[in-house]
Formats: structure tokens, sequence, C-alpha cells
């Protein structure tokens, strides 16, 4: 029971959230990509390569002492002109889009993961100054907050999120303003309209290409900045594999949500918790529950949910994607 007992008290465990948090931001600025993206029609399986893009850029800039917001705006530079590049190949070319996509991330990958094995030469990891978490604790003295703040679990939680580093609450401005943008303007009625309806778009006298090559250059650059985020809030020693994968995965994270991103930011969070628990469980209890809780867990369980939803995922996949 004791075994039991210490893993419900994770959940009562203020780094388990803190580490929830860190693992949910970089995913989240992939999720919102992959959702801009993919209201305008395209599904951008381009995503890893652009994630890992932004983690090397954003690596570097940040090695050679330039400062950590220069490196996300670097990362955010070299993701949109990934996307940029492969949209216009994809829409106004008219290659196929997953084809393409997946050229871009195994082309992109490859080369960050050359030029990352070359600068490092042996070292397998480049030091840097990662970004620190900022003390927002006032917040919870607040009238009303401070009386929600004290309801269970509740106040664990507000801890461990007025404590994060400036990239979490960065996502949390993005996302609200991603969200608006797109379900409350014009602009995002366009964009919609290009994965719903193309030829009301085009019947508008708007470029259906334009908006997508747009809404492709955007997405891509949050992609990157989700890459450049894990890079700079993992700790002072970063190394580049472990990027590989998490941009895909943010992507099926969107897709299962159907493109909209209060629910994106529900699945990102649960594969977040899911992802930092079996690193506490295994750190609480050693290897023998470790094992059955292995690092592969959080990727097990994305992939039930993706099979269990398959078929509303279908129907709520963007029209004319190649």
């Amino acid at each position: 029971m004791s075994g039991v007992g210490d893993a419900l008290a994770i959940f009562a465990d203020t780094s388990f959230w803190t580490a929830a948090i860190a693992f949910a931001a970089p995913l989240m600025f992939a999720a919102l990509g992959a959702m801009v993206c993919g209201e305008a029609g395209i599904v951008f399986l381009g995503i890893d390569g652009a994630f890992t893009a932004g983690a090397l850029a954003a690596l570097l800039t940040a090695y050679s002492g330039e400062g950590n917001w220069l490196a996300l705006l670097v990362a955010a530079t070299g993701g949109a002109l990934i996307g940029l590049a492969a949209t216009t190949l994809t829409s106004p070319l008219h290659l196929p889009q997953r084809v393409t996509g997946l050229a871009v991330t195994l082309l992109v990958s490859g080369l960050c993961h050359l030029l990352y094995s070359k600068l490092t030469a042996g070292s397998n990891s480049l030091e840097i100054s990662p970004f620190g978490s900022i003390d927002l604790s006032w917040v919870s003295q607040l009238l009303h907050i401070s009386t929600i703040s004290e309801l269970p679990y509740v106040g664990i939680i507000a801890r461990a999120l007025f404590h994060a580093t400036p990239p979490v609450y960065l996502v949390l401005v993005l996302a609200f303003v991603v969200s608006y943008i797109i379900n409350q303007t014009p602009l995002g009625l366009a964009v919609r309209a290009c994965g719903q309806n193309p030829r009301a778009v085009s019947a508008q006298g708007l470029s259906v290409h334009g908006l997508r090559v747009g809404a492709g250059a955007v997405g891509s650059a949050l992609m990157a900045i989700g890459g450049g985020t894990l890079a700079l809030t993992g700790g002072s020693v970063f190394s580049l594999p472990t990027a590989s994968g998490r941009g895909f995965t943010a992507l099926v994270l969107a897709m299962i949500a159907g493109w909209r991103t209060g629910r994106s930011f529900l699945a990102v969070l649960a594969f977040a918790m899911v992802d930092a628990y079996q690193l506490h469980l295994h750190h609480r209890l050693g290897s023998s529950l470790a094992l059955t809780l292995s690092p592969l867990l959080p990727y097990l369980i994305l992939l039930i949910v993706l099979l269990a939803t398959s078929r509303s995922t279908v129907r709520r996949f963007p029209s004319a994607v190649d």
C-alpha cells in the first residue's frame, strides 16, 4: 500500500505540476502552429523538422551569448522560412502535402542533427543559460484568487504555475490571441474557409494560396518556437535528440482536438502530465514500476486515443488536404 500511496502522492507534489507545465509549453507552441495550419487546410507533416530546427537555432543563438529572447526570435524566423518554402511547394505548386511535409522533416531534421554532431564533436551537448522562473506568487494573494487557491490541489497547481518560465506565460497569451484571431476576426474566417470551402474564398476575391502560405509560415514559426522553448527551458545542458518526435506528437494532439485551441491545450496538458508522472514515479519507486510505466507510456496512450477517435478525427480533417 505504501507504493500505491507514494504513487498517488505524486499528484500533491508541486514539482510534478512544475514538470508537467514545463513539458506542456513546447508542445503547446507546436500544437498552436499545427492548429493554424490545420484550419487553413494544411496538414503540415514538416512539423517535426520545424520543431527540431527551432531547437537548434535557439540553442546555437543562446550558446553564442545573444540572449534567450533573441534565440526564440531566430527560431521563429527559421521556422517561418521553412513553412513558407514548404507551403509554397504544396499550395501554389500543388505538390502532395503529406509527401512534401515528410520530405521537409527528413531533410531539415537530418541537416540539424548533422550540424549538431559536428558542433558538439562528441560532447553530445552544448551548455547554455536557460530561462529562469518568474515569481508571480503575489497573484495568488489577490482578492477572490486567494480563496480559490486554498482549494485542494488548486493551491499546488497555482504554486507551480506562478513560478514558471517566461515561455509558459507567452504560450498562454498566444493561445488566447490565436484563438481570438481564428474565431472572431475576418482574417480568421477567411483562413477557416480555406480549409472548409476554398471555392467560397476564391469567390470573395481572396487568394486561397496566399492565405495558406501565410498560415503555413505563421504555423511553422510557432512550431519552431516550441522547439526553441524546449531547448531553453530544459536545463543548462540540452541534447538535440530529445526534440525528435515531439513535433509529430503535437500534430497528433491538435488533430485529436479537432484544431480547437481549448481542446488542444487540455490534450497537451494531459500528455505532459503522463510524461511527468512516469518520471516522478521512476524517481520515487525505483525501476520495478518504471518498467511498467516506461518513457514510452505517453506515446502508447496517445496512439490508443488516436485510434479510438480516428473516425471523428477524419470527419474534422481539413478538406482538400492534397
